[in-house]
Formats: structure tokens, sequence, C-alpha cells
């Protein structure tokens, strides 16, 4: 799934209905997926969004003959036999179902890449390892690899497998509902792009003791990545994380020093969480200096009481701040990119911001006035 892909990398299995078959096509395809999987004697009259590619399971040759060769769509067989059915040059595309239950199924699967158009495979044991190995191996040839998942979590984890998992994932679905749900859970996994500007710092100066939050992740951050931290639902300063040069200790390049426990920060799909609202495996975003922003999960919110320092910004018609800890290892982004230690940031320096319209209801921005001094 690219960035720029509306769509998620999921097929509908529905080859198991009877009843009710034509309500649920309906029904999933309001979802942004890539397919659906239906009895071959059931590939819907109507025609489906373009997006949606239509895959049909043919277990012996003689099903083959229900098909419309003019109609395009996915034919995939379970056998070797049917597989040879299958006409090649038409508008279908030739698929394969494995399961793989060995090392030998396991080649097998490996030898049918670049050989069909789609690989549909099926893994008995949980291992991911399988499968990172039919992904490597595909990486060079032409063929659409699609991992038959069991639920929304085996999805999840098969979309990290490799950093982005196979090509697709085939979900037998029962309630259109849950695959609404999945939809929503993948799409804020996606990477965003948002839009960072600059905002002229109008007001510099230590306030004295609180608390401060670290945002420790289970992740890395680049040299050019941390978290959009902010006092106001207005907007927020992008704040390193510690993988930069410290003369007296370790770096930690899992950790941003956030700021002040009341502050916001960014999470997906356009949301904030407040520090102490955040726990172990919740998402933030890594944001880079670009714009690109990832979903990172957290290991742990870890809390002290600090000096803190008060960076206030002027944003369009906006006042926005930000408060870190006061000491020099803390460090913020300016307008260029640059990496600034807390303590040599002036007025009329242009920090790294962004804005957003003001007013928040737990985290979920809403329309309604609110006013934030």
């Amino acid at each position: 799934m690219s960035d720029s892909d509306p769509l998620i990398p999921l097929w509908c299995d529905l080859s198991h209905l009877r009843e009710g078959l034509h309500d649920m096509v309906a029904a999933v395809v309001q979802a942004p997926v890539r397919g659906v999987m239906v009895p071959p004697d059931a590939v819907p009259e109507t025609a489906l969004p373009e997006r949606v590619e239509v895959a049909v399971l043919a277990t012996e040759p003689a099903q083959l003959d229900k098909l419309d060769p003019s109609r395009a769509l996915t034919v995939i067989a379970a056998d070797t036999a049917t597989l040879a059915a299958i006409p090649g040059g038409g508008r279908w595309r030739r698929g394969r179902w494995i399961d793989v239950t060995d090392a030998e199924t396991m080649q097998e699967a490996v030898a049918a890449l670049g050989q069909v158009d789609v690989l549909l495979v099926s893994f008995a044991d949980e291992t991911n390892i399988p499968l990172e190995l039919i992904v490597a191996e595909a990486q060079s040839r032409r063929t659409t690899v699609v991992k038959r998942v069991h639920n929304a979590v085996d999805a999840m984890v098969t979309r990290g497998v490799l950093q982005h998992g196979p090509d697709a994932m085939l979900l037998r679905v029962d309630n259109a509902g849950e695959v609404a749900r999945l939809s929503r859970e993948l799409l804020e996994r996606r990477t965003e792009q948002l839009d960072l500007v600059a905002a002229e710092v109008t007001a510099v100066r230590s306030i004295g003791m609180g608390m401060r939050g670290c945002v420790d992740t289970a992740d890395l951050f680049e040299p050019d990545e941390g978290i959009l931290v902010g006092s106001t639902s207005s907007g927020g300063l992008l704040v390193c994380a510690e993988v930069h040069y410290l003369p007296y200790m370790n770096l930690r390049p899992f950790r941003v020093n956030a700021g002040a426990v009341h502050s916001y920060v960014w999470t997906p799909a356009g949301r904030t969480a407040y520090i102490t609202d955040l726990s172990a495996g919740e998402q933030v975003l890594a944001v880079s200096t670009t714009g690109r922003a990832r979903p990172v999960l957290v290991g742990r919110i870890k809390s002290e009481m600090r000096p803190l320092r008060l960076i206030e910004c002027r944003l369009g018609d906006s006042t926005i701040n930000t408060i870190v800890q006061d000491d020099w290892h803390v460090r913020l982004f300016d307008a260029d990119g640059a990496v600034r230690n807390c303590t040599s940031i002036a007025v009329g320096d242009r920090m790294l911001a962004m804005a957003a319209a003001p007013g928040r209801h737990v985290g979920i921005p809403v329309s309604e006035a609110i006013k934030e001094n």
C-alpha cells in the first residue's frame, strides 16, 4: 500500500456464501478494498467499481465453463489440472492457490512465482518465515502474492512482514462490519503527509518546575524525525528524538523528550492525545522535517519533575506554544530543518510547526468555538 494509495490491500472471501451473497458484495465494496472472491457460479452480473478485482476459486476444470471469457476475472485454480485448463491471453488473470504445510509445498509456491499472475497462499503454521521467503522471492517477479488471513489481528501482523507484507490479504468475511473496522485500522497505520509550516518565535522563557513526559516508542527514529507537541489544539512544534550527539550519555533513538505532561501529541488520522493519556501499545506519529508521518508504537511514557521552558510562536492569526524540559539536550527543528537546542532558541527565530483548526474533544477535531490561552 503506497503512501498515496487510497485502497487497502484486502480481498474479501465470500466464496462460502450462497444466501445474501449479492447484498454482502454490495456492502463490502463500500470499504476501500481491492478485491472480492465469489463462487464460480455466482459472479456478480452488475459491474463492480473498477478498483475491485473479482476473483473465483475453481476446484475442477468443469467450473471454468460457467465463467464468461469476456469478463475481467482473476481465476484461481486449486490444483494443477484446473490451472492447465485456464486459457491464457484473454481477459482472465491466471492464479494458483497453494496450501503451504512444509518445505516442499513452500518450494512449490516459490516455483509458481513468475508462472502465474496471482499466487494465493495459505499457511498451516503460525510462523511468518515461509511468507517472508515467498515475499522476498516475489520482489523480482510479476506475480501478485496474496496471503489468506484468519482475522484482523492476523491481518495486522501480516501487513508488517518485511515492513510492507504481501501484495494483498484474503479474509473470509461473514459480516461487513468487520471489513469496515479492519479498513479503518489499516488506513490509520499508513504513512501520512503533513503540511508543516514556519512559526515565528514570539517569547521564550524558563517557567519553573513541572512534570514532563518522555515518549518511549518500540521503534527507532531517523535523524530528521520527531514528534509534534503543543499546548493548544491550534498547532505544535516538531520536537527532535534523542538521536543527536549527547556528550554525557548514550543516545536514546527510541525516545522523544516530548514536553510537559498536559501537552497534545499528534497521532494517526488527524487526532491528538495528551501525553498522560498515552500507554503501551498505542500509536503516535513520527514526523520528518519534510512532513512525512508514520505511526510508531508507544512502549511507555516516562514522567518526571523537571525545570520547564516555554516556547511561544505566532502561527498565522494564532498563538501556539510548546513547553519542554529546560535543558540544552532537548532539541527542536527550526523552519529550515536544522536541529536547535531549546536553550538557544530566541525571539524572531522560525520553527517548524503544524497548524490545526482550534477545537478538539478527546483528541478529535470538533467544529466548536474554543479559546485556549
